[in-house]
């Protein structure tokens, strides 16, 4: 399997800022005079409520934006991100794909993101910052699109 696409996601990130949020919480309650006991206890309630959004948040808001573009041949298969756990993937062909949209970053003619649907389902790859891109393979799965997309963004290359 050729990787097409790599865009993973920084899945330490929510962690260190739940953290630093329950930190700074408790120890500005503790600074503040409150009972240790109290303050204790709201900020674990605290880390189980920014535990809980970090899990929606990558379950529920991330439904589209794919991590990681594989191909074999003339088959593709798109994960898409989450914090925890793996993506869905989706397995689909060329001819079951549309819907193909290219969008710039506002106010310039860099690439921020390609949306399209792979068997009913919304896929976005963001170009902000790719850890992995073959052009090449990702033409394969729509080379029109592709030809004017790299017409279009002469600076984007294969990564």
């Amino acid at each position: 399997m050729t990787i097409a696409f790599a865009d993973p996601t920084p899945r330490w990130v929510p962690f260190a800022t739940a953290g630093a949020i329950v930190a700074v919480v408790w120890g500005t309650s503790v600074w503040q005079n409150l009972e240790f006991g109290f303050a204790t206890k709201f900020a674990a309630g605290l880390t189980v409520f920014l535990l809980i959004l970090i899990l929606l948040q990558g379950r529920l808001f991330w439904r589209d934006s794919v991590a990681l573009v594989t191909a074999e041949g003339q088959q593709f298969e798109a994960q898409t991100s989450t914090w925890v756990g793996s993506g869905r993937s989706v397995g689909f062909a060329p001819h079951e794909t549309s819907n193909w949209v290219a969008k710039a970053k506002s106010g310039t003619k860099e690439l921020s993101s390609v949306s399209f649907v792979a068997k009913d389902v919304p896929l976005e790859l963001s170009f902000l910052s790719p850890k992995a891109v073959d052009l090449d393979a990702l033409s394969q799965m729509q080379p029109i699109f592709f030809a004017a997309l790299k017409r279009d963004y002469p600076t984007l290359k294969s990564i």
